[in-house]
């Protein structure tokens, strides 16, 4: 079960209206075309997703929110800051909150035409308020939680129509590559 539910309009205006803009043109020339995404247009989409709830394992509360996200194009990925509250239901332990700053790329999956997280990696996940002896190990816990919750990820699927379209002048959508700027995904020819 997916813990976040699912945004249609993420990438949705950022991908389907440059596949349009492609037109005649893009069957006028063979090879990859390349569609950017804004800086500002991305983040929008990002803020979009939050916040959420979730319970994990049936055991822990998770809140994300406040999104603060930075463009690492050297690596390849997406850096982000949340806030979070975690708490246990089952134990009905007090809320710990903090920062939690993690980075990961996109990719597109074709077998199911969505968008997904990839190499979600925690940067700096850190628990205020627990005693010094244990600090290292809910560190730790934070980060394998925040990772597991959010490997591969969906924050986007593409509507079938909008997959058609492109289709249907002969291009699918490829990797997705974080550059200054914004985000550039590759229309790749489909191969017949």
């Amino acid at each position: 079960m997916n813990p976040f539910p699912p945004r249609r309009r993420l990438l949705t205006a950022a991908v389907a209206w440059p596949v349009l803009m492609l037109g005649g043109c893009a069957l006028l020339q063979p090879g990859p075309r390349t569609i950017e995404i804004s800086e500002v247009k991305l983040v929008e989409l990002i803020r979009t997703q939050f916040p959420f709830n979730s319970r994990y394992l049936e055991l822990f509360d998770v809140s994300l929110a406040s999104p603060r996200v930075r463009l690492m194009p050297v690596e390849n990925r997406i850096g982000t800051e949340l806030g979070y509250e975690l708490g246990s239901f089952l134990l009905g332990s007090r809320e710990y909150q903090g920062k939690l700053n993690l980075s990961y790329g996109l990719r597109f999956e074709p077998s199911d035409n969505t968008v997904r997280l990839s190499e979600v990696r925690v940067e700096d996940f850190e628990v205020p308020g627990v005693p010094s002896a244990y600090a290292s190990r809910a560190n730790r816990l934070g980060a394998l939680l925040a990772e597991n919750l959010l490997k591969d990820f969906v924050i986007h699927r593409l509507k079938p129509e909008d997959l058609e379209v492109a289709r249907g002048w002969g291009y699918q959508p490829g990797l997705l590559d974080v550059v200054p700027g914004g985000l550039r995904l590759q229309l790749d020819p489909v191969q017949r």
